[in-house]
């Protein structure tokens, strides 16, 4: 659906904010002087070689879809973003040498993602039940049903007209 034109203007569908909040660390970065025939699909390919990408988006003109010469990845993790900044920045993409680094934050001026802060959150962030993973089909707990908290602390005493 993205770049398809309604109306004369071409259409972008996004993900809604409170999906990305969800699933990004900050691991966001920023690929610089791409060559116009470099698609999302081609940035995909490229570095998913580095890890779990989130997505791969190259930035377009509004009006015509042409390349800008830019785009931007997020990884699940910061390693995989480290190694990917490592191994990429500097290295040729359809004969042209591309710039790698984060991506400066939406919400701040001049703030960059990486920062030891952004790490820190991320390295502490609640691990989610994937297949495989802990807790997962194939995890310690493989079969049981998952273990829920109480739904009030044990010494709240009941509602009014509960008890």
């Amino acid at each position: 659906m993205n770049m398809i034109r309604l109306f004369g203007k071409p259409i972008r569908c996004n993900k809604s904010s409170q999906d990305k909040k969800t699933n990004e660390v900050g691991a966001n970065l920023f690929i610089g002087n791409l060559e116009p025939e470099v698609d999302e699909k081609m940035l995909y390919d490229t570095f998913s070689a580095f890890g779990v990408l989130l997505f791969a988006k190259v930035m377009r003109d509004p009006d015509n879809g042409v390349s800008r010469g830019f785009g931007f990845i997020s990884y699940d993790t910061f390693e995989a973003s480290d190694a990917a900044l490592a191994g990429m920045n500097g290295q040729f993409l359809c004969n042209r040498p591309i710039s790698v680094s984060y991506a400066y934050k939406k919400e701040t001026k001049g703030e960059r993602h990486g920062s030891a802060a952004e790490r820190l959150i991320a390295a502490n962030r609640p691990i989610k039940d994937t297949p495989g993973g802990p807790g997962g089909p194939t995890g310690p707990g493989a079969g049981a049903p998952p273990v829920r908290p109480p739904m009030m602390p044990p010494n709240m005493p009941p509602p009014p007209g509960m008890g």
